[in-house]
């Protein structure tokens, strides 16, 4: 009788943590489409945000990263296989004409924010998928 109702409480607990994980990763990818969704509309509303000065400039360039770091991740997740940072940064090069000058700092800086993107060796970079716990 002891070891089911002890049983039953690791089995809640453990399904509990598997739930705040999944609500952690949702959050995350919500975060993500919402930055992309800001992106898109400050790259429409452009030519009307040059007129002003600024921070907004400071903004246009962390919303233009953020789109290459988003561009970057697709590539990887597509490529799914180890690609050398080379081949990343003539990726970008040839979708945005955008050249990265420094690419490992660039990669150390998308890295803590997309965590499935992780570093091999030296440059080489994969995107492993953590599959959602379906219960």
């Amino acid at each position: 009788m002891m070891k089911a109702a002890f049983g039953e409480r690791e089995a809640i607990q453990s399904r509990l943590q598997q739930i705040d994980q999944t609500e952690r990763e949702i959050k995350r990818h919500f975060d993500q489409e919402r930055k992309q969704l800001e992106f898109r509309l400050e790259m429409i509303e452009l030519p009307n945000a040059r007129k002003r000065a600024g921070s907004i400039k400071k903004r246009q360039r962390s919303a233009y990263v953020g789109y290459l770091q988003e561009l970057i991740v697709a590539y990887l997740k597509q490529e799914k296989r180890p690609v050398r940072g080379f081949a990343v940064q003539q990726f970008v090069k040839d979708q945005t004409g955008h050249h990265i000058d420094n690419m490992s700092a660039f990669m150390n800086a998308l890295m803590p924010k997309h965590e499935e993107v992780r570093k091999l060796g030296r440059g080489l970079y994969v995107y492993e998928e953590k599959a959602l716990l379906h219960v």
